[in-house]
């Protein structure tokens, strides 16, 4: 079997993948479903032979990842159901003052939207946010995407969102690691993408819904008495969890994972600190004490079964698609490492002479503007480079950091979050381009750029 013909069949693979999401609408699952059976079919692995390495893929994947994702969406829904992330955002906005009320917003997003992924950050926020724009004067084009895209990249580059769980699991990523670097590139993405939104000089009003009832004659600060009415608990009556709750579940297995994985080796392996640390820092163990720590923020009604088990169920419903996906991905991942893929788009890249790490990057990218999923672009580029990383010279962390931010690029039309944020942000489908789409480049770019300076002075 020809080298050319090797990779002819893997292109023309990738290009079945994203017509059949991106043009007819197949289901993501049974459209890798298909391209991987495809590709072992025609590349000499019999009918039998293609199913068994399937089989083998996906379960080998889902063993590694399937309970962090799990774990992770139910962690979510529980703070998107208990408020937290609506106390986390008013907190944020009481200690900026009214001409910083953009950075309050992209810092509260940047928090909620490590658990949380960022469509559903909009939807729970905008009416806040809102608020702020008729009390403020700020644009809605301003502040609606800066509300989508601190989550969109957060969910993008670190762990729990369910993307970056399963590209870390797929290239063999401690999750420790995928956390304190994903942060290393997330954050300056976030703060570019931030500027440049705040430089955007049209006028959007908020939507009228989310205002007719507001009374903006009582201040105009972000802080302070003139935003009071604004915040859940006087709007509900019912008292909001304090700020230390919310955030609990949120840093606390962040923190108990990178001590496990900074501190631990630094032990005898029979020290009992090194061996307590090492077990709940475990990510899975660490993830389910997070969902343990989310149990206050419900109050009396903790022990009710809407919270113990109906919210749990919800969060198994969110899990679904990300746990399908994970595991056909890994099934693509070992259908090229044993077919000879690999190697041959490792020779290609060599001949060309471009810098390895431009491939992942470039592969998430087109994913993710073509299909309009981010999740989707980390998770297909992560499975198609995992046999890659040896024979491009690649460190995994690195091709992971470069798939996370290859990922965000670029957000528009084809995105249900763009949609979401475009529309709820009273806004026209040009001015969602300009914003949001351009919002996206940037902060993908930025992302790599810094990965790429970390590359090359030898940290990944």
């Amino acid at each position: 079997m020809s080298d050319i013909y090797v990779l002819s069949a893997f292109l023309l693979a990738l290009v079945v993948l994203v017509v059949l999401i991106a043009r007819f609408k197949v289901h993501p699952v049974a459209t890798l479903f298909v391209v991987v059976v495809g590709l072992g079919l025609a590349l000499g692995m019999g009918g039998v032979g293609t199913i068994e390495l399937v089989t083998e893929g996906f379960g080998n994947t889902l063993a590694n990842v399937g309970l962090l994702v799990i774990f992770g969406c139910v962690l979510g829904k529980m703070l998107e159901l208990s408020g937290a992330a609506q106390t986390i955002t008013e907190r944020c906005l009481q200690l900026f003052s009214e001409n910083k009320v953009p950075w309050a917003v992209a810092l509260a997003s940047s928090i909620v939207g490590i658990p949380l992924i960022a469509d559903s950050v909009v939807v729970m926020l905008i009416p806040i946010v809102s608020a702020l724009a008729a009390r403020t004067g700020i644009s809605m084009m301003k502040l609606g995407p800066i509300l989508y895209i601190g989550a969109y990249v957060m969910t993008s580059v670190i762990p729990p969102g369910p993307g970056p769980l399963a590209s870390a699991a797929l290239l063999g990523v401690p999750t420790g690691e995928a956390i304190l670097l994903g942060l290393a590139v997330g954050i300056p993405g976030i703060i570019t993408a931030t500027l440049y939104l705040s430089m955007l000089k049209t006028h959007v009003d908020p939507k009228p819904e989310f205002v007719e009832n507001l009374d903006t004659t009582g201040g105009s600060g972000a802080g302070g008495s003139g935003n009071a009415d604004v915040t859940t608990e006087e709007r509900t009556g019912v008292r909001s969890p304090s700020l230390l709750a919310c955030l609990t579940p949120i840093v606390a297995p962040i923190a108990l994972i990178s001590s496990a994985s900074l501190l631990g080796p630094l032990m005898a392996e029979e020290n009992p600190v090194r061996m307590v640390l090492e077990f709940v820092g475990e990510p899975t163990m660490a993830l389910f004490l997070a969902c343990l720590l989310s149990l206050p923020l419900f109050g009396g009604r903790w022990k009710d079964k809407a919270t113990l088990n109906d919210l749990f169920e919800s969060g198994l419903r969110i899990a679904a698609m990300p746990l399908a996906l994970t595991g056909v991905g890994g099934a693509l991942a070992l259908t090229i490492r044993e077919t000879g893929v690999a190697e041959n788009i490792a020779g290609g890249v060599q001949e060309i002479g471009i810098s390895p790490i431009i491939i992942p990057f470039l592969v998430a990218a087109a994913v993710c503007t073509i299909t309009g999923s981010n999740i989707l672009g980390v998770m297909t580029a992560a499975a198609i480079m995992q046999p890659l990383i040896e024979t491009l010279g690649l460190s995994p962390i690195a091709v992971y950091l470069a798939c996370a931010t290859g990922a965000q690029i670029m957000k528009h039309a084809n995105s249900s979050g763009w949609w979401v944020t475009t529309s709820l942000s009273n806004m026209t489908v040009g001015q969602g381009i300009r914003s949001i789409g351009v919002a996206s480049i940037i902060s993908g770019v930025t992302g790599f750029a810094v990965l790429y300076l970390l590359l090359v002075t030898g940290v990944v």
